[in-house]
């Protein structure tokens, strides 16, 4: 049951959210980022964001926490290079013989005279490309909630097909529980965090069975909360979803893209007819010019199906899982929408404690400010009415 003054206190704040980002709620709401009101001033500090980048934490970076090998996948490999996303931390040199990969992982340790609960954080990238941050501005809320974070680098598409991705979050987790006493963890108050292919392994971090555990990694600390921000829980639909097919064929790595559909160059050609309206793109002759295309994969197999039902967290709903929060856009064209409100009514249907936060009008994440800190303060709360944080 929820305390009842914490919850007043969230309620306020997400009115005065509500408020800010809906001018004909409040004739006098201001246009710049809101403060939080005096009334949360003796609330717990994780409520007030003027407190979310008030603990420093002890940063220990690039340990390495296994070293795996590399395994070649056509399918990455015949796909166009994703490029190297902005603000992610540079990878140093690798350690292993050839073949291997060194994984890595930072801790983000806040000061405490009691073990920590500690967050794994997971990052996005369709499963194809990303590191961990190189800052740790996203996760002031769990500092200023006594909680430290452990980001954690996997192996993209390139790097190995699926299942090698969760296998990697698997054993940094194995590492986490090793390594508690070291790095003052609780390992008995571990939470999974992840965005888009970070929250699909933040679900499979509490979710999958022992089966994905790699040898020298099967003793695994138990997820006592997950955070799912616009992770895919099918990803066999994944596979035919116009905006994940892409990248979902090739992480599962079972086939090889199509021959690109030569209809757009053709419409090219000299002789061809001009372009029917303003704003189809055009060369400076007049004539058509090609638009970019996206990959083109064969439908799925039934081994790609099978593959993909494997690795999708909805195939490992029962009763007894980590309490779960899940937030997401309802105009995603990423991941197909549903998907987080398939996963919820699987939940709902077991009775695993579990909250959802749907974005109206929201995409892929990129959220505005007012709905990333509703989101944060609702999940914060989620944590706490689960007995993670005080």
């Amino acid at each position: 049951m929820r305390n009842l003054s914490l919850t007043t206190a969230v309620v306020t704040l997400l009115t005065v959210f509500s408020m800010a980002a809906d001018p004909a709620l409040s004739q006098t709401a201001p246009s710049q980022a809101t403060p939080a009101p005096a009334s949360l001033a003796d609330g717990p500090a994780y409520l007030n964001p003027v407190n979310w980048h008030s603990v420093k934490p002890i940063v220990t970076d690039d340990i390495v926490y296994a070293t795996v090998p590399h395994i070649p996948n056509p399918s990455a490999e015949a796909s166009p290079n994703p490029g190297t996303p902005n603000g992610i931390r540079p990878l140093p040199p690798n350690t292993g013989p050839a073949g291997t990969l060194d994984m890595h992982l930072d801790v983000y340790q806040v000061p405490s005279d009691k073990p920590t609960p500690v967050v794994i954080q997971i990052h996005g990238g369709g499963w194809i490309r990303g590191d961990r941050p190189s800052s740790s501005g996203s996760m002031g809320p769990f500092f200023a909630a006594g909680m430290s974070v452990v980001a954690v680098q996997y192996r993209n598409a390139i790097d190995a097909p699926a299942p090698a991705a969760i296998e990697d979050v698997r054993c940094a987790m194995s590492w986490v529980k090793k390594n508690a006493a070291k790095y003052n963890f609780d390992p008995s108050k571990v939470v999974a965090w992840g965005g888009s292919a970070g929250g699909h392994l933040a679900l499979m971090a509490g979710y999958a069975p022992a089966s994905f555990d790699p040898p020298g990694c099967t003793d695994q600390p138990k997820v006592v909360a997950i955070i799912d921000m616009y992770g895919a829980s099918d990803v066999a639909e994944s596979l035919t979803y116009s905006g994940s097919r892409d990248f979902t064929h090739q992480w599962i790595g079972l086939d090889l893209p199509l021959p690109r559909d030569p209809a757009p160059a053709a419409a090219a050609v000299p002789g061809a007819a001009p372009a029917a309206s303003s704003s189809e793109p055009v060369n400076p002759d007049g004539m058509p010019r090609p638009r970019p295309q996206a990959p083109r994969w064969p439908d799925p197999t039934e081994a790609m199906l099978a593959r993909a039902r494997e690795v999708s967290p909805l195939t490992y709903i029962h009763p007894g899982l980590p309490p779960t929060f899940i937030i997401n856009g309802d105009q995603d064209h990423t991941y197909n929408p549903t998907q987080s409100y398939k996963l919820k009514a699987a939940l709902d249907a077991v009775h695993v404690p579990n909250e959802e936060d749907i974005v109206v009008g929201g995409g892929h994440g990129n959220f505005s400010a007012a709905e990333n800190q509703k989101g944060t303060i609702l999940w914060m709360q989620f944590l706490h009415d689960h007995g993670v944080i005080p």
